[in-house]
């Protein structure tokens, strides 16, 4: 059997993650804690926050009786972001671009193993993932996700036949319903744990322990406690293949202090069918600095607006809209255009040699 399979466990609950490893921990509270960086009526947010998908916003019980994302992930994260897996597996460009690369290297043969000796396809059974994450890009990131659509049944009885397989690649052990994997190599861990028949909970890195994720089940410090969170998520479609909210207090947005501002938060979601469209915004410390940033930047982008179907820069009280959106026909325009400019470019580095 191959090696590191047991690690598709873990795999499942962390699928469409790893995009965020370019992002930098941050030693500030996050503006979306409520700290007071942004003010927000909480009693104007707070009674009716946007719910995550499949959770009614009118929900009484505990996180871990309905798997509520925003009860769920911690209070000071610095990254919070969704992945709808389900809907961007359907859409074109996925089968279009992503599907063919799967079919390459081993990695069907290792999906089609999976698939057998623990009776589901892993891809199709997670239909949703939220993450709340800190320190991503250090050696070793903390975090929890939120998985929705795996069974636990079908993955715990799966963790059992393919626990002696992990062991061989890491320290496992399991005490109850709560599994720890830690790498032999680098120590990475993960804790993760099933909140409902269908809600599966992983946290990482230094909160990876049984206290841990049991903190983390409990939902005592969590982005649903945060007005200022709360506010900006209620103008996020969460339904869109993948939507974000980054903390300004990021280091990634340093350069952009440097050229006389600095946004408090970055917010919004991409949506992939055929084509592609961003809903975007940039908070700000004032509508008066958002009205200027607007103006800079629809100056600015107006030589490639014919790039794109759409492309909209406009000031909303402090925050920046941008709304984008491409057609199949201009996203395959654009992929000649710059495939065509990286080949260049690797041509020119070629020159000269031998």
């Amino acid at each position: 059997m191959v090696r590191n399979r047991g690690w598709l466990v873990a795999g499942l609950l962390s699928v469409g993650l790893i995009g965020l490893a370019s992002c930098k921990k941050e030693d500030k509270a996050p503006a979306a804690s409520g700290s007071g960086d942004t003010k927000v009526d909480p009693k104007a947010t707070a009674e009716k926050p946007a719910p995550p998908a499949g959770v009614p916003s009118t929900s009484k019980v505990s996180p871990t009786a309905t798997g509520d994302d925003l009860s769920l992930l911690p209070v000071d994260s610095e990254v919070v972001m969704g992945l709808n897996f389900s809907q961007l597996q359907q859409s074109q460009l996925f089968k279009q671009f992503v599907e063919p690369l799967m079919m390459k290297g081993d990695f069907q043969t290792k999906l089609n193993e999976f698939k057998t000796q623990c009776g589901f396809d892993p891809l199709q059974a997670v239909k949703t993932v939220s993450i709340g994450m800190k320190g991503i890009g250090a050696t070793k990131p903390d975090g929890v996700i939120v998985v929705h659509g795996a069974e636990k049944a079908k993955v715990m009885d799966c963790f059992e036949k393919m626990k002696a397989e992990a062991k061989k690649d890491a320290e496992v052990t399991r005490d109850g319903d709560i599994i720890i994997i830690k790498s032999n190599k680098g120590g990475d861990t993960v804790a993760f744990q099933f909140v409902n028949d269908t809600t599966a909970l992983m946290v990482m890195g230094a909160n990876a322990t049984k206290d841990g994720i049991k903190a983390a089940a409990a939902g005592t410090s969590t982005l649903k406690s945060s007005a200022a969170f709360v506010e900006m998520y209620s103008k996020i479609n969460i339904q869109d293949s993948m939507w974000l909210l980054m903390n300004g207090n990021s280091k990634a947005f340093d350069k952009a202090a440097a050229m006389g501002f600095k946004p408090k938060a970055v917010f919004g979601s991409l949506n992939v069918t055929d084509g592609l469209t961003l809903d975007l915004r940039m908070r700000l410390d004032s509508a008066d600095q958002a009205t200027q940033i607007a103006q800079m930047g629809k100056s600015q982008a107006a030589g490639a607006a014919s790039m794109f179907d759409k492309l909209d820069i406009v000031s909303d009280g402090a925050d920046v809209k941008v709304s984008i959106a491409l057609s199949n026909a201009k996203l395959q325009s654009l992929i000649k255009q710059f495939g065509g400019l990286l080949g260049g470019m690797g041509g020119m580095g070629s020159m000269g040699g031998p």
